[in-house]
């Protein structure tokens, strides 16, 4: 007995029409409108972008060799080979540093302010003339512990030299008859000797050496810090 097959039917339309309305007409895509004043800053902003990093890049990479201090130059000293040293930085118009091709000239040259490892010299740090200069006199001052602050003294500090009496009050001989304070100003500071005493060289005025140099080799000075300008 043949069976006969019922007829089929084809699946819903899955874009049929929901709750009974009709299915809705499938829209092109909207069109991509271009425009050319976009795209063309788009590409400027890129090239400037590009220039920018290389000049950054060129700038940063563009050092000059110039003259840094290798160790600690208190002032008033000499400057030597061993106390310069090359540094590269790159160039900027607020330092002034001087060129190590000038390194030859700079030895010999006096620290017109302690100069610290690491720093840029500059020609606003150094002065020509040595010690003494003109009008004064270059004098060490050999004192005791008890004739000194404990505060270590540095290059520069503004000093008294304060005559003090001899032994049993006695005047030395070999001082003035009428002493007086007369201010100094440190040059250096020694290590103390085997016999306790410190040397500290002085700059006085011209016609306050010899009298001071006389009270110092006799002991009958002591040193008192005051106050900077």
């Amino acid at each position: 007995m043949t069976r006969t097959q019922p007829p089929r039917t084809s699946p819903p339309d899955r874009a049929a029409a929901v709750n009974g309305s009709s299915r809705a007409p499938a829209l092109p895509p909207p069109r991509r409108r271009r425009r050319p004043a976009l795209l063309a800053l788009a590409l400027t902003m890129v090239v400037l972008g590009a220039l920018g990093a290389a000049y950054l890049a060129t700038s940063l990479g563009a050092t000059s060799s110039i003259i840094a201090v290798a160790r600690e130059v208190p002032w008033g000293q000499q400057l030597t080979a061993a106390d310069l040293v090359e540094a590269r930085v790159s160039a900027d118009p607020v330092l002034t540093p001087i060129p190590y091709a000038q390194r030859d000239q700079v030895i010999g040259m006096v620290a017109a302010t302690t100069l610290t490892p690491g720093s840029l010299l500059t020609r606003e740090a150094l002065i020509e003339q040595p010690l003494p200069p003109a009008g004064q006199q270059l004098v060490g001052v050999g004192v005791s512990a008890v004739q000194l602050p404990t505060t270590p003294l540095r290059p520069g500090d503004d000093v008294l030299l304060v005559p003090v009496a001899g032994s049993g009050g006695a005047q030395s001989p070999t001082a003035p008859v009428a002493p007086r304070t007369v201010p100094a100003t440190v040059v250096r500071s020694g290590s103390p000797g085997t016999d306790g005493l410190r040397v500290v060289d002085v700059l006085v005025d011209a016609a306050d050496g010899p009298d001071v140099a006389a009270r110092a080799a006799a002991g009958l000075v002591a040193i008192v810090v005051v106050a900077g300008e």
